[in-house]
């Protein structure tokens, strides 16, 4: 039962970080949410593979960019690379 829990709390999660992934993508915001990003939205920045993406959902929620420095999430030259192409509302 916990793991059926567990699947489903992230299916649900996952499905509306997606919702609102695709309504910033049609807004046109231009950098992507760091907090409703899907894993293929954040794969699409520099150096973000399937694993750094997961990372980055894992540990969710961010106030700001500079949030995956400080949760160790990225380390500073990737973040570097990626600070002006990503937001946290």
């Amino acid at each position: 039962r916990e793991h059926t829990a567990n699947a489903t709390r992230t299916a649900v999660r996952d499905a509306k970080a997606i919702t609102q992934g695709v309504v910033d993508g049609v807004k046109g915001s231009g950098a992507i949410n760091l907090n409703t990003a899907s894993r293929d939205q954040l794969e699409t920045l520099p150096d973000v593979d399937q694993e750094r993406a997961d990372r980055i959902i894992a540990n969710r929620p961010y106030d700001r960019p500079e949030d995956l420095l400080r949760k160790h999430v990225v380390p500073q030259s990737e973040f570097d690379r990626i600070k002006g192409q990503v937001k946290a509302k």
